[in-house]
């Protein structure tokens, strides 16, 4: 009698235990349930990293704009999950955030690839002026040897002319001009796939190859020298990739060149090209200022070969433009022991 009895016990007990093990999973696997879109949602906009290079003119458009789009997207998830009373949907809104400050600020990290050998440094400035002479004085105080101006015109001329012995200028077109206190040496003028110019540049160093551009910026629809779509920007920049990656000489790449540092034109010139950011020796920045501030675009850049460093690079407001002017002194990597070259004035 009582082993029957306690076996029932036994068996209830059992069964209290399955249905307790069971209701626990059942709970644990509802909660899964509840969280899990949330969880993905917030996974998702991750993959951006993922994709921005494959899906082409897309994600071209997405990452010019992109700042606008983070906004845009966690603005509408904290409403949404302000006005349904559910909380957990503000976890998402945060990811996308994140996600923005990471695709923008990455760009602008300093990854600074060492000093400039002493005394072989060139100080390289590019500025689109925007068609005015009104940045004259800002553009004479950089000091710089070799000075690229995007938008140039007649009327800036009279005051650089002095203090510049050479020159060169891409007439039509983008209205790239060259002002240099070193020699200088047309190799090539503009061109469908040369926004600009292409010279030689005698430096302190022995010569270099210096690409001067005003790149159309990307668009929907094509306007002279000016504006292009994204498909033909992206075709302007991997042409300019192959050029510079096929160059003998050492290559100092600058201007507004149109292309933000998120995009995927940046990312494929430096790769391809075998180039380094000269700017980023220090933190970056946007320099498209005015009506597109906002999107942070940093699409003016002093770019050098592989070997070659930049120091002091700097952004500068110019009157009359809606461009930071970009400068930094480049030149060959410094190596242990390196000594000025004799008789150098640098």
């Amino acid at each position: 009698m009582r082993s029957a009895r306690a076996g029932r016990t036994e068996h209830a007990r059992d069964r209290w235990q399955r249905t307790s093990v069971r209701a626990a999973l059942v709970a644990r696997l509802a909660r899964v349930a509840y969280l899990a879109p949330v969880a993905l949602s917030a996974a998702l906009p991750w993959a951006w990293f993922a994709v921005r290079d494959a899906i082409g003119p897309v994600t071209d458009v997405l990452a010019i704009a992109l700042p606008a789009v983070v906004v845009l997207v966690a603005v509408a998830a904290v409403v949404g999950a302000v006005r349904r009373g559910r909380r957990r949907w503000l976890v998402p809104a945060a990811s996308v955030l994140v996600l923005g400050g990471a695709a923008v600020l990455g760009p602008w990290l300093p990854e600074d690839t060492g000093p400039v050998a002493p005394g072989r440094a060139v100080t390289v400035v590019g500025a689109n002026v925007m068609g005015t002479p009104e940045a004259a004085d800002e553009l004479l105080a950089l000091q710089a040897d070799v000075l690229v101006v995007s938008e140039a015109t007649d009327d800036l001329a009279p005051a650089l002319v002095p203090a510049y012995p050479y020159r060169e200028r891409a007439v039509g077109g983008p209205e790239v001009a060259v002002y240099s206190r070193l020699p200088l040496r047309l190799l090539e003028t503009q061109a469908p796939d040369l926004p600009g110019l292409r010279l030689e540049v005698a430096g302190p160093a022995g010569p270099f190859v210096l690409y001067a551009l005003h790149v159309p910026r990307p668009w929907f629809t094509t306007v002279g020298a000016y504006q292009a779509t994204v498909t033909e920007h992206h075709g302007i920049m991997r042409a300019l990739a192959g050029r510079v990656s096929g160059e003998a000489l050492p290559v100092v790449v600058t201007g507004d060149l149109n292309t933000p540092d998120r995009g995927r034109d940046y990312r494929e010139v430096l790769r391809d090209g075998g180039l380094v950011d000269a700017m980023r020796d220090g933190w970056g920045g946007y320099t498209s200022t005015g009506q597109w501030a906002p999107l942070l675009l940093r699409i003016d850049h002093v770019l050098v070969s592989t070997g070659w460093c930049g120091d002091a690079p700097r952004r500068v407001p110019l009157p009359g433009s809606d461009h930071r002017a970009v400068a930094a002194s480049v030149g060959p990597c410094n190596a242990a022991g390196t000594e000025p070259p004799l008789g150098s004035a640098r």
